[in-house]
């Protein structure tokens, strides 16, 4: 039985969807027979389809062995640049240390969730900003981004 590791793609198969009083949860089960829960809300815009297989990422593992997963985007891979409408500023709280932190929100026609993490100019009062941006990361369905320069 192979131990999953962080930052690799394995295989899940997606066995039902289970209702719970805080939110909705896919199934998963890995080749080994373990089970996992993912927030179904996240994935909505993914085509996740019950008794189908889906790829997905080990973003991280915690100090308590809980695993984190996240389905490999329908869309873009990490690595791929493409142009985004930056359109508001959003304040965000770390969750282990509650700092606040501030992103970019950007959409473009592929898709409407996702966030600039380096954007320096949060007290930029003319949105849209039109920027070319890099995906280095996916999170609860929303895509990652690393500015690179305005359009």
């Amino acid at each position: 039985m192979e131990q999953l590791e962080e930052g690799k793609i394995y295989r899940f198969y997606v066995e039902k969807l289970l209702s719970l009083p805080d939110a909705n949860y896919y199934i998963l089960i890995d080749d080994w027979n373990r089970k996992y829960l993912l927030t179904a809300e996240y994935y909505s815009d993914y085509s996740i389809k019950l008794n189908n297989y889906i790829n997905c990422y080990v973003n991280k593992i915690n100090c308590n062995g809980k695993i984190f997963l996240e389905p490999l985007h329908p869309i873009y891979k990490i690595g791929e640049e493409d142009y985004f409408e930056i359109y508001q500023i959003e304040k965000r709280i770390k969750q282990k240390s509650k700092e606040p932190y501030y992103v970019a929100l950007a959409k473009n026609s592929k898709t409407i969730k996702a966030a600039v993490l380096n954007y320096t100019d949060i007290n930029h009062n003319h949105f849209p900003v039109f920027a070319k941006c890099k995906v280095i990361k996916f999170k609860k369905g929303e895509v990652l981004l690393q500015y690179i320069e305005n359009k």
